[in-house]
Formats: structure tokens, C-alpha cells, sequence
């Protein structure tokens, strides 16, 4: 419900969206008659595509307008004019453009203004350059342990569905492991979340998915003075606040040290710090840790920014990861054929231990990472992102000037019968044998954006989830009733099974 908002204050909303509007289409005028597009309302736009429509019904309207109309095409919403591309060129133009780097203006609705996501590109350059080296190769394979010992927790909370009939929701678990994961590797704490304390931050960090992606599509609830006039602001700063409660407590256990770091850069010599150098990588290098010496050696991460880092880190790094996985498991319980084979490749490379996988391991899974990729093809969990231009962008068909806001279609171009064939449409893992995607276009297949503003955690989410499918198919074999064309899909901003990850599993012998 929203809450009651006195009349003179919506007359003034829709005067100011009129004169919005008016201007916007006067500026871009040229290229909104040039590309084609579904019809607009004054002040609307075509935002009346998607009124009164489910999550399901809203992403279906997203694929029905990129293919009655030819990439590039687009669509307004209220005064923005949004241009959908889909087309592999233009992708990797647009991915590449120093005029491109600005996540679009309705990513401020994630409220982490100064984190890798959703920082604008000024903060995201600075932020980018100091933080890769907390994702590189030796910084990882540090995490393996804590990955196994997560995994190994999720298989015994299986337990209670094995051998059963019934079928139940694999997301549940595998959520509540990539949560524990991330917080154990990011936070250096173990929060043991897989048990009814994770459910209380699934829920809430999926309630805020939907608030977002409600928000997206109601044109009057973008301004944020309008926003917080209605309960639909209440109930997400309460989800927040429970999703966000475990890195507060954990920084207000470092606060004492973030007010010795300050202490420190104030009065910071040259000589005082060059022994990190030395580090063994032996035991977990955890990523609070990593950002509390980057704010002691530069002035760059002040409380704020560590806030968003975390943040960004445990709500993204877990989301993508758990949808992914899930995702994964289904696609192996409709496929067993598949199944069969990556669990054969899997004892091969690991010999008797299934459970105790070593970073060494990991680069021989390539069949296990073929279903990975061929999973991520089909069902990617970003299907669609945005960038604001900042300066005029050329592409194949027209140029697109400045303050247009672009859509990249992932989903699309992943599933293109131009790259991927006739069958694009089927779950086939051999598409990423190294022969074909030597031959295929580079950005087809966009999982983990691309360009300099790609995801920062993509090889963390890859071993991560090889950890836990290693666990889980050394004790179980997972079986489904659904079937390809049953899938039905969703967007609450990443891309989601509306009829669930629904499988049966069997015990191992």
C-alpha cells in the first residue's frame, strides 16, 4: 500500500514529469523517431506495458518488445528514454566505452552508492584499482578450505530429503551455504547461517529484490523524496537492516581499529609498513581484513566505503552464486545423462576424497565448468544491465548522444541461433568445447558483464560453486519432475525459476 500523499504534491509530481518529459523528448527527439519502439504516453512513456503484470508476465514484456522490434529499439519510461541493444557489436562497443563506465540512474535505487555495483564511475576507478588485488589467484585458493567446510555443512542439512519421494526446493539450502560462504571469507566470522538464522536473511534480501524491481517499473516512485513517502520504503529499509545486521556487528567489533587506522594515517611515515609482501596466503585472507589495511595504506576507504564494500559483496556475492548453483542442479537432475558424466569426471580428478577438494583440483574440472558456463548461457542471473552514456556512443545503427540510458541484452544475445546455432534454446554443455568457443564471438556470452566494469568475484563464484557441486555429487544423485519447457521464468532484478529448483535426491552408496 502507499501511503496517502496530499494532492498538491501529486499535482506538482505530474507537472514536473510533464515538463520532464517535454524537454527529454525535445533534446532526443531525433533518435526516439528513428528507432523503432512500443507506443508512449505523455508523461507515462510505455511504463504501460507493465502495469498490473507479475514478475513472470513483466520479464515476458522485456522479450516480447526486443523481438517485435529490431536491436536497436526503444522504450520510455516516464521522461527517460532507454535503447535496448542485443546485438554482439554493439555490446562489446558500448561494454568498452569510456563513455559507458556510469551504471544507469536506477541503481541508486540499491542504496550502496559507493560499492563496485553501483558506484559512480569516479569512486569505481579508484575502488577498482586497489581492491583487485584482494581477488587474485593465491587470495583465493585460501578460501578452499572454508568452501569445503560450508559444503559439507549443506549436505548433512540435506539429509532430511534423502531417499524420499517428495520433491523440495534445493535454493532453500544452497542459499543459505553461499551466505555462509561469503560471510565466513568476507566478514572472517562464523555467523552459522545454515539453519533457521540464514532464512530470516534469505527472505529479506529476496523481499528487497522484488521492492526493487517494483520500484523499477512505477515511473512515479523513481524520485526519492516520492519514495520514502510510501510504505513500500519502510518495509526495504527493514529488510536492509536485517540483511545488513551481520557486517554491522562485525564492523562495530573493528571499530576501535578503523579509529586507530585514521589514527595511523594522520601520522603515517614511509617506513612504517612493508612487510605485507611476506605474506604466505596460508591461512584465509579475509576480505574485512584486506579493506581495513587498504584504509590504513591509502586514504581512499573511509567507514562509508567499507560499509558499501561489504554490503556489496555479501548481497551480490551471495545472490549470484546460490542462483547460479541452483540453477545448476536442476539443469543436472532433468539431464542425469549429464549428471552421470560430470560426477565420473569429478572422481577421476579427485580420486576416493570427493570431499576434500584442493585448489589444484579445480582447473581439471573442465567438463564440470562446461555445465557451469552452459547453465549461465541459458539462465543468467544479470539478463539484462544498464549503463547511462556520458558522451555520444556510435554504434552499428545509430549513435546514441548523451544522457540515453542503454539496455544490454544478455539473456538475448546468450540464446542468438546467430551464435549458438539452431538449438540455442537446449541445455547442451558441449557449446563450450574449447573449438567452439574459440569460433564464436567474443561477447556472446556475458554471465559476468564484460570490459573493464565486469564483476570483480568471478572466479570466486566459479570455484566456489565447484566446491559445493563436488560435495554435493559425491553424496547424492539429484532427480527432478520438471522438464525445459516447464521452466518459467521471472525477473526480481537477477533472473529467477518461478516454479523453484524443485529436485528429489538419492543417497550415494
Amino acid at each position: 500500500m502507499i501511503a496517502p500523499v496530499p494532492f498538491v504534491i501529486v499535482i506538482v509530481v505530474v507537472l514536473v514529469y510533464w515538463i520532464l518529459w517535454r524537454l527529454e523528448r525535445r533534446k532526443l527527439f531525433k533518435l526516439s523517431s528513428e528507432l523503432a519502439g512500443p507506443y508512449d504516453f505523455p508523461l507515462i512513456g510505455s511504463a504501460h506495458i507493465f502495469f498490473g503484470k507479475s514478475t513472470a508476465e513483466q520479464f515476458r514484456c522485456v522479450l516480447d518488445i526486443s523481438k517485435t522490434y529490431r536491436s536497436p529499439c526503444r522504450v520510455w519510461l516516464g521522461p527517460k528514454l532507454f535503447v535496448f541493444i542485443d546485438n554482439a557489436d554493439d555490446l562489446q562497443v558500448v561494454l568498452n566505452s569510456q563513455h559507458c563506465l556510469e551504471k544507469a540512474d536506477v541503481y541508486r535505487f540499491f542504496q550502496c552508492e559507493t560499492g563496485l555495483f553501483s558506484a559512480p564511475a569516479s569512486i569505481w576507478r579508484v575502488h577498482r584499482k586497489h581492491l583487485n588485488p584482494c581477488f587474485n589467484a593465491k587470495i583465493l585458493a585460501s578460501f578452499v578450505s572454508i568452501f569445503n567446510e560450508k559444503s559439507d555443512i549443506l549436505v548433512k542439512q540435506l539429509g532430511s530429503h534423502e531417499n524420499r519421494s517428495s520433491l523440495f526446493n534445493v535454493y532453500e539450502y544452497i542459499a543459505k551455504c553461499t551466505l555462509d560462504m561469503v560471510c565466513a571469507t568476507t566478514l572472517g566470522t562464523n555467523m552459522q547461517l545454515q539453519n533457521e538464522k540464514g532464512d530470516e536473511y534469505i527472505a529479506a534480501i529476496e523481499r528487497a529484490s522484488e521492492l526493487l524491481n517494483h520500484r523499477l517499473y512505477k515511473v512515479w516512485l523513481h524520485p526519492e523524496w516520492i519514495y520514502r513517502m510510501t510504505s513500500f520504503y519502510k518495509i526495504q529499509k527493514q529488510c536492509y537492516a536485517t540483511a545488513y545486521k551481520m557486517s554491522r556487528r562485525v564492523l562495530a567489533l573493528k571499530s576501535n581499529e578503523l579509529a586507530e587506522v585514521r589514527h595511523r594515517n594522520a601520522i603515517k611515515s614511509v617506513a612504517g609498513d612493508e612487510n605485507e609482501a611476506t605474506d604466505t596466503y596460508r591461512k584465509p585472507q579475509i576480505y574485512i581484513d584486506q579493506l581495513f589495511r587498504l584504509a590504513k595504506e591509502t586514504d581512499v576507504f573511509d567507514e562509508r566505503a567499507i560499509w558499501d564494500e561489504i554490503d556489496t559483496i555479501i548481497l551480490g556475492g551471495n545472490e549470484t552464486s546460490a542462483l547460479t548453483l541452483s540453477h545448476v542442479v536442476l539443469m543436472l537432475a532433468i539431464h542425469e545423462d549429464v549428471q552421470q558424466r560430470v560426477y565420473e569426471e569429478m572422481t577421476a580428478v579427485l580420486g576416493g576424497s570427493c570431499t576434500a577438494v584442493e585448489n589444484d583440483h579445480l582447473p581439471r574440472l573442465a567438463y564440470m565448468e562446461m555445465v557451469l558456463k552452459e547453465t549461465m548461457r541459458l539462465f543468467p542471473v544479470g539478463p539484462v544491465i544498464a549503463r547511462q552514456c556520458t558522451g555520444d556512443v556510435k554504434i552499428s545503427q545509430t549513435t546514441i548522444p548523451r544522457g540515453v540510458t542503454v539496455v544490454l541484452g544478455i539473456y538475448n544475445v546468450q540464446r542468438d541461433e546467430k551464435h549458438w546455432g539452431p538449438a540455442a534454446e537446449v541445455f547442451n554443455p558441449d557449446n563450450f568445447l574449447p573449438e567452439r568457443t574459440e569460433q564464436r564471438h567474443p561477447y556472446c556470452f556475458l554471465p559476468f558483464s564484460a570490459g573493464p566494469r565486469n564483476c570483480i568475484g568471478y572466479r570466486y563464484g566459479l570455484m566456489s560453486m565447484k566446491v559445493m557441486l563436488c560435495h554435493l555429487l559425491a553424496a547424492y544423485r539429484f532427480s527432478t519432475d520438471l522438464t525445459m519447457e516447464q521452466l518459467s521464468l521471472k525477473l526480481d532484478i537477477t533472473l529467477k525459476i518461478a516454479n523453484k529448483h524443485m529436485v528429489r535426491i538419492v543417497k550415494r552408496k
